[in-house]
This record gives structure tokens, C-alpha cells and sequence, in this order.
């Protein structure tokens, strides 16, 4: 009898611990955000009880009647862990408190730690239990889901290969700077436009978008899913929310820059579709600036599709806690992954140790604050010197490609104004037609620009090409922000 007692209550447990369930981001190995509400969420049967156990809180709910379920913890005080989170009858073992980073884009964001520069000497030294990665499996889906798999790993000998390498200079960065576990969500995938990472919603608010969207959408692509609309946002970050976030890590838009003009409407749309999903109105928000690709192009004149994506990637900083890294001085003109991602990763984390973390830390190269005329000479004004404008000694060659069967790894560096200081400027007159500066010095905090060929000067570019050479920086070691401006 006894025996038969035990047997029913064994069988009643299994079917409670049955009813309940998680999104696979809550796992073995997870890290939670060190915040004040820290959500965790699943489905069970409508009615159920579920109680929620982590370190010394208890939190108890019940499922509505859509089955969904939610309790808020409260980790702001939170010491590391490891601990148990236990959900009913549910163990996910071995889970840490810290800074927690969304990072998605294309393949950039996806590529990872194993091609980048720099892979067999951060392995070697593995950072270890206190910076781990969560990537999520790549889906896609016409509809929101609410499900979404992946597995949680240390950052080890082996394991590290697999972070996003980006995120992983930026993460271990983070975690030196701050001396707090750091956990990276990588949702990315290659070869994907912006739109395919946002809602119908978020699209509709730029009508050429929508109209584009709505065309690729009716295509037949039954192997390319992932490029059409809302796909990606529907299968791999719809169902990540509410998980609690430091922040995001954006690096994206190569896939645009044939529709650049798109682009800041676009980013603004999907920041502040990211925020309400993750409940996080402030939630900062960082982005890479297109790095530089293809070969020199010694025409002032020549149009490019990745400058016009960079001034609009520019443009979108207009939204509040937003920040981008510059990486005109960071690519490989035959290589469109340049293998190079400590540099963005730690430029990235730059921004965040300053603006997130309140160190004192400089984190954004020289801004074109405005531009006055004085006669044949043009003043530019910046801001972010960061103890003053320099003129960076330019290398002999230029990277084209680093990877190990590439013929031509690198080509002689030709300057397009020999005999100004600062390399990169352009100057046009009425006629629009640019020439490059013979003059372009720097004086405080401004560059007086100047060329022979232009006797009133009325626009001028500044690392304005696939590939710019320019060489202006503050004394902190970042390099100028691309723009073009007309002087009426």
C-alpha cells in the first residue's frame, strides 16, 4: 500500500514539474543581469502555481489564462553565485549575477572568436567560469514565437572559439575593467538586412522600406527565409524578452548600404521596438560603424553607398543612450569580415564603461560640430578632442587582406593630399565637383581646409569612401567620425 502511495506522488510530481517551462535562455550555466527587476518567465497550465526560488528570494505566481507566467527578482544587491534557480520541481544549476550584453547584426556580429586576429592567444589563456555566451540557435519564423534554443557556455580553452568575437574582446574587456561575471547573448546572422531583425510595425515607419519589404516578402526564397522581413526578430529575439539586459551590441548594415538612405529610420524603429520588448526605455544601445572595404578610390568624386550608410548610421545617434564605434581605420579591402574585432569590441566597451559604468575613460573619436566659410578656406569645428586634434603618421601600405591564403595581403598606401597634415578632407564649389584639400591643418580644436582648384568653397567630405584614408584622431587614440556637409 505503501508503496503504491509513493508511486502516485511520484507520478503527480513529475506531471507538475511537467506543466511548467522556460525559454532555453534560462539553463545550466545562465547569468542574470545584476538589476532591481530581473524577470523570469515560461508557461505552465493556465491556473498552476509557481513558486520561484533564487539564492534568498521566493517568488510565487500564478499562470494566466494564456498559460504564461512571471516573476520579477530583485538582483541589484545580488552577490555573483554561483546558485540554483529552481522553478517548482525545475534545477537550473550554476547560474551567476552580472553584466549581461544582447549582441546581434550579420555576420560581422556572427563572426567568430575562431577566424578573428588573436584566437590562439586569448585560448590559451581562457578567461574562464566568470564570462560565458549564450548563442542563440539560428531561426526564423513568418510569426512571433515564444521559444527559442541555445546553450550557455564558459569561456575556456576550446568553448572560447565559439563567442561572438566582437563580444568577446568587448565582454572580456568589461569584465577586466569591472571586475564583475559578464554573459553575452549572440543572436546574429549573416547576410541579413535590418528589416528582417524588426517588426511590420517598426517598418512601416519608412514608406521606401515598407514598399521594399513588402516586395521581398512575396519573393520565393524557400532557402533564404532568413533575409525577408521580420523573420529573424520574430524567431530570435521576440522570444528572448523580457530577459534582462545591460544593454546591445549592434553591428550591421553592409546588407543596406544599396538603400542607405533608409537606414536611420530604420535604426531608430528597431531601438525603440528592442526597448518596449525588453522593457528597458534607456537601455543602451551601441552600434559599429561600417569598417572599411574595398580598394582605395583616388576620386574625390566617386559615389559610395558605405559613406552614405555611415553618415546615416551617424545620424540615428540623434536617439538617446546610443553610441557608435568607428572602424574607417579598422578594415581589409578584399575581405568584408575584417578579422580585426578587438578593436571594435574594446571600442564598443569604451563607450559602455563611460556612459553605463561612469568611468572616466574617453570613448568616442573627433564630431564635426559646424563649419564656417573664410574666403577660400573652410574652418571645421569638432568636439570629443579628447586633449586635441592630431594628424596620425599614415603607414606605408594598407590592409587588404589578412587571412592566411590570401596572395595580396597588403598594398602600398597612396595620400590623396600629399602636402596637407591632415589626410581625408574634400572640397567642392557651386559646380558640386569635390578636389581634394591642399590644405587641411590643424588649429585648436577646428582643421582649416583649403584647395587650389576651389575658389569658393560651398561642401566638404571628410573620409567620404568605401575605403578613406584619412588619419585625423584625438590624443585618446580615435579616429574621426566620416561626414560630408554643404556650406550655403
Amino acid at each position: 500500500m505503501k508503496r503504491i502511495i509513493l508511486l502516485s506522488a511520484m507520478l503527480v510530481a513529475l506531471q507538475l514539474s511537467a506543466k511548467v517551462s522556460l525559454p532555453g535562455i534560462f539553463s545550466d550555466h545562465a547569468v542574470l543581469a545584476k538589476k532591481a527587476v530581473v524577470p523570469v518567465f515560461g508557461k505552465a497550465d493556465p491556473g498552476e502555481k509557481v513558486v520561484v526560488k533564487f539564492n534568498s528570494q521566493k517568488k510565487e505566481t500564478v499562470a494566466g489564462k494564456d498559460g504564461k507566467w512571471r516573476v520579477n527578482l530583485d538582483l541589484a544587491n545580488s552577490p555573483e553565485g554561483p546558485f540554483e534557480l529552481k522553478i517548482n520541481d525545475i534545477v537550473i544549476k550554476d547560474v551567476i549575477v552580472g553584466e549581461v550584453w544582447l549582441c546581434s547584426g550579420q555576420s560581422n556580429m556572427q563572426y567568430s572568436l575562431a577566424g578573428s586576429i588573436g584566437r590562439k592567444e586569448e585560448c590559451a589563456k581562457p578567461v574562464g567560469s566568470r564570462f560565458r555566451c549564450f548563442n542563440v540557435k539560428r531561426n526564423s519564423s513568418k510569426v512571433p514565437l515564444e521559444e527559442m534554443s541555445g546553450k550557455w557556455v564558459y569561456a575556456g580553452s576550446v568553448t572560447s572559439a565559439s563567442f561572438p568575437g566582437v563580444g568577446y574582446f568587448f565582454g572580456k574587456k568589461l569584465l577586466n575593467e569591472l571586475n564583475r561575471p559578464v554573459g553575452l547573448i549572440n543572436a546574429s546572422w549573416g547576410g541579413t538586412d535590418i528589416t528582417a531583425w524588426i517588426s511590420w510595425e517598426a517598418i512601416s515607419k519608412n514608406k521606401a522600406a515598407l514598399a521594399r519589404s513588402k516586395a521581398k516578402d512575396r519573393a520565393n526564397l524557400p532557402k533564404r527565409e532568413r533575409v525577408k522581413p521580420t523573420r529573424l526578430y520574430n524567431a530570435m529575439i521576440f522570444p528572448l524578452a523580457p530577459y534582462a539586459l545591460n544593454g546591445t551590441l549592434w553591428y550591421q548594415g553592409e546588407r543596406n548600404a544599396r538603400n542607405a538612405h533608409e537606414y536611420a529610420d530604420l535604426t531608430r524603429a528597431m531601438v525603440a521596438l528592442w526597448r518596449k520588448n525588453f522593457e528597458f526605455a534607456e537601455m543602451p544601445f551601441y552600434w559599429c560603424s561600417l569598417a572599411a572595404y574595398q580598394a582605395k578610390n583616388p576620386d574625390p568624386n566617386a559615389k559610395s553607398n558605405w559613406a552614405a550608410l555611415r553618415e546615416q548610421q551617424t545620424l540615428a545617434l540623434d536617439v538617446p543612450f546610443t553610441g557608435q564605434a568607428i572602424l574607417t581605420d579598422a578594415g581589409e579591402a578584399r575581405n568584408i569580415h575584417p578579422r580585426d574585432k578587438k578593436t571594435p569590441g574594446e571600442r564598443l566597451a569604451a563607450i559602455a564603461l563611460a556612459n553605463v559604468y561612469g568611468k572616466k575613460v574617453p570613448f568616442a573619436g573627433p564630431m564635426m560640430t559646424g563649419v564656417v566659410r573664410k574666403g577660400n578656406k573652410l574652418v571645421v569645428s569638432f568636439k570629443d578632442v579628447d586633449g586635441g586634434l592630431v594628424a596620425r603618421p599614415l603607414p606605408a601600405e594598407y590592409d587588404v587582406d589578412s587571412r592566411s591564403k590570401a596572395k595580396v595581403k597588403k598594398s602600398k598606401l597612396v595620400r590623396n593630399s600629399p602636402a596637407a597634415q591632415v589626410e581625408g578632407f574634400a572640397v567642392c564649389g557651386k559646380d558640386g565637383k569635390y578636389f581634394w584639400a591642399d590644405e587641411a591643418v590643424i588649429s585648436g580644436d577646428t582643421v582649416i581646409v583649403s584647395s587650389k582648384n576651389v575658389a569658393e568653397p560651398c561642401g566638404i567630405r571628410f573620409a567620404w569612401a568605401q575605403n578613406p584614408t584619412a588619419n585625423l584622431y584625438n590624443k585618446a587614440g580615435f579616429p574621426a567620425v566620416p561626414f560630408q556637409k554643404i556650406i550655403k
